[in-house]
């Protein structure tokens, strides 16, 4: 097969994006294919890398100098136009597939389907303009929802299939294609989780990261991932007030909208046992998690039940135990592995005293870590769950 990834984020560029459409493109090569990948131009922006073995092309995409709405709109407009040129200069392609969000590049991925005769995969990581309702970026009577809700509905329709992180996920696509045409087909719609990269197994342990922040001797909770709006963590700093474990330290890595308000908090507070420690490269992230004792995994609220933070397979294939602030589908997966504990957003008034519970029964999480491991490789492996995907797309184009 001939295969055109069409992506707004790709390597070097390390965020969630990029990660599942590497994996990907690593295991359609693998098995033969031949893969091109389009990516905004932005994902350069002064990044070494090595070279891929998957031909992968940078459209030129404004820059973003500021995260304003007025920045991302010149910036995911410019590489949906770019991209279209770009892909007419490419030879013959059997299967487009275009991922969203941001949703804004999703008529240009159709467009390229549409020139090369290609069949059109639609690859939703997150359902817009759902999530951002959910977030409370937006009001359902606002102009960016009907804009958002029009081209969503349009490649629902369009595509010839849909694929999904998580089984919520494909519970609401489904509702959505009712609500176009009761008589679209409902197969189209396929799980495509994110899973746990094994390659992570493959990083050596980090002894300066170790001794820099003490993992060896402190009881150590981290969380690692984006400080921003749909996480929630303000709901940190109320346990690291309320825990009865002072010598408990936290570790915020990461960067995003709330880090600087939260940080000023945190002072404000006198909470002398956190420390935001900004970004951690993620080959990094082995030995972090190998040494802490606990990851913190939040989200907002619990309309996102939907939703499976990637640092959930991560935190478990790894083996460290999970306090998640969700409902759904990734509480499901924590309770299947038995390493951890989760609450709703609903109740985080209860969260310093469950916070403290695992603490005080820590073995009763630990000793589960084996299964954990085993259950992240053999039944939510990104790697296998790619193959699977690839072997899929041969029934497509049929």
């Amino acid at each position: 097969m001939k295969i055109l990834i069409h992506s707004d984020e790709y390597y070097p560029t390390a965020q969630a994006c990029a990660y599942r459409m590497q994996i990907l493109a690593d295991a359609f090569v693998k098995q033969g294919n031949e893969v091109t990948v389009i990516a905004s131009s932005a994902n350069l922006d002064g990044k070494n890398f090595a070279k891929r073995d998957e031909k992968v092309l940078y459209a030129a995409a404004i820059k973003m100098t500021k995260k304003t709405a007025i920045m991302r709109l010149f910036n995911n407009l410019s590489f949906a136009i770019n991209s279209i040129f770009m892909a007419v200069k490419i030879g013959k392609i059997d299967v487009v597939i275009t991922t969203s969000p941001p949703p804004l590049i999703s008529f240009s991925g159709w467009l390229i389907a549409k020139m090369k005769g290609a069949k059109l995969v639609y690859d939703v990581r997150d359902i817009w303009p759902d999530v951002a309702v959910e977030m409370g970026s937006f009001s359902r009577d606002s102009l960016y929802y009907k804009v958002f809700k029009f081209i969503a509905r349009f490649m629902y329709k369009n595509a010839d299939w849909i694929t999904t992180v998580s089984p919520g996920k494909v519970s609401k696509i489904t509702k959505h294609l009712n609500e176009i045409d009761s008589n679209i087909d409902k197969k189209k719609i396929k799980l495509v989780p994110n899973g746990f990269d094994e390659s992570i197994l493959n990083n050596i342990l980090d002894e300066n990261l170790i001794d820099k922040y003490h993992l060896k001797e402190k009881f150590t909770c981290v969380y690692i991932g984006n400080i921003g709006l749909a996480q929630g963590l303000g709901t940190l700093l109320d346990v690291v007030e309320k825990t009865k474990h002072k010598d408990v330290q936290f570790l915020l890595f990461g960067k995003g909208a709330e880090k600087d308000m939260l940080e000023k908090e945190a002072n404000r507070r006198g909470l002398n046992n956190i420390s935001f420690c900004g970004l951690l490269p993620h080959e990094k992230v082995f030995t972090l998690l190998s040494y802490s004792k606990l990851s913190f995994i939040p989200l907002r609220n619990s309309s996102m039940k939907d939703s499976i933070p990637t640092k959930v397979y991560e935190a478990l294939g790894i083996g460290c135990p999970v306090l998640l602030v969700a409902e759904g589908d990734s509480c499901e997966i924590v309770n299947e592995s038995e390493m951890g504990r989760c609450i709703s957003p609903d109740h985080t008034e209860q969260l310093a005293e469950v916070f403290d519970e695992m603490i005080e029964n820590y073995s009763k999480y630990s000793e589960h870590r084996t299964k954990a491991r085993k259950l992240m490789q053999e039944k939510y492996s990104r790697q296998q769950i790619a193959v699977g995907f690839e072997n899929m797309l041969h029934d497509l184009l049929k």
